[in-house]
């Protein structure tokens, strides 16, 4: 909901488009420091108060949104937002209460309900947006409010005493965690994957406007609606046919296939700039990102103890996040100074590589914990 004001929020402060990157880069650079400890502290105490906690904090980001009365102001609704990135240790909680043949199924359910909050979330902001800006932040606070009320009084704690006091010897840290992710078997490669993946995702927002606009004089209404269908794909793909994926073909293989189906669908953009081949290729490039979303987080939770799950899941959350940061700043610049195709190239180049390594992973069969 605030995501698609924050641009106009910020120009009523009198600030240009740099202080708009410190804002974008602040939530992602919080998110690297908070999702491991976070995830940590999941496997320590429990997912349900680590939820609880994040979900309270996503309220005094709405309402600190919506108080803001300065530049400074909207960036410490920014920072709060991050500190409250409680997207892994839900994760680990869907690991945690499904069983490993239905891992994928749970794991794309939950991309496939993101997916639509984004899709929800800018439409609603949009219709407020006549009331102010203020209006979007505390509709966006009580919807929060909402959420952490389902969570007191519906959702259950995932993890018994047992593998808590089990999670309890575990240190706390970004760079504790990162160790014990990189001490599983194949971790590094699928941690790289996703970090090259969310990298080259990034900067999707920002250049296919760029690529719309100068090959088919699409305005911002088209794109809108453009992001709509994209997340529809998303939606209905996680939702529903990636879980019977995953079981035909399982997680390391699918992998190597989201891999390689997003890396075709990026390459060809370079080669067949047409209206009707960017809509047919973009829609190959989501079912690969759908694939990918699902795979990555489901395989690392089979691969991890569930008293190190949080913590894990954290990391990869962490590693996402820092990826976000130089991606659209990445794609601007190689836009600007090498021409339009010049950021899907790039991205197809990395995506190469990236599938190299998937294609190790899916000769391999881990050990599930």
């Amino acid at each position: 909901m605030v995501l698609p004001l924050l641009p106009y929020y910020a120009v009523t402060f009198g600030v240009g488009s740099t202080a708009l990157g410190v804002l974008v880069a602040s939530f992602a650079l919080m998110q690297f420091i908070s999702s491991p400890i976070l995830g940590q502290l999941s496997d320590k105490v429990g997912r349900r108060p680590i939820l609880l906690v994040s979900i309270l904090t996503s309220v005094a980001s709405f309402a600190f949104f919506a108080l803001a009365t300065s530049f400074w102001g909207l960036l410490l609704s920014r920072v709060v937002a991050g500190l409250a990135t409680e997207i892994s240790v839900a994760q680990a909680y869907i690991a945690d209460i499904t069983e490993v043949r239905d891992r994928a199924k749970g794991m794309g359910r939950v991309g496939a309900v993101h997916g639509a909050g984004f899709i929800i979330g800018p439409a609603l902001g949009g219709v407020l947006s006549p009331y102010g800006f203020t209006a979007a932040g505390w509709v966006a606070a009580l919807l929060a409010l909402v959420n952490l009320g389902f969570v007191f009084f519906f959702l259950p704690e995932s993890l018994d005493p047992r593998q808590k006091d089990e999670g309890s010897q575990t240190r706390v840290g970004i760079l504790a965690s990162l160790r014990r992710a990189l001490s599983r078997p194949w971790m590094g490669s699928v941690l790289l994957i996703f970090f090259i993946v969310s990298f080259a995702f990034s900067a999707f927002p920002v250049i296919m406007p760029l690529f719309a606009m100068t090959f088919f004089g699409l305005g911002s209404v088209e794109m809108s609606f453009f992001f709509v269908y994209t997340g529809l794909v998303q939606i209905v793909f996680q939702g529903i046919v990636v879980g019977s994926i995953a079981s035909r073909i399982g997680e390391a293989k699918m992998i190597a296939v989201g891999l390689t189906v997003m890396t075709i669908g990026v390459l060809l953009l370079v080669f067949f700039p047409s209206l009707v081949m960017f809509l047919v290729l973009i829609t190959i490039t989501f079912l690969g990102i759908g694939l990918l979303n699902t795979a990555i987080p489901s395989y690392i939770s089979k691969i991890t103890p569930v008293t190190e799950r949080g913590g894990v899941m954290g990391v990869t959350q962490s590693v996402s996040s820092i990826a976000r940061v130089p991606g659209p700043l990445v794609a601007g610049a190689v836009f600007e100074y090498a021409g339009v195709l010049a950021p899907f190239l790039l991205s197809a180049v990395l995506l190469m590589v990236a599938t190299l390594f998937g294609f190790r992973i899916a000769h391999q069969k881990p050990s599930t914990s």
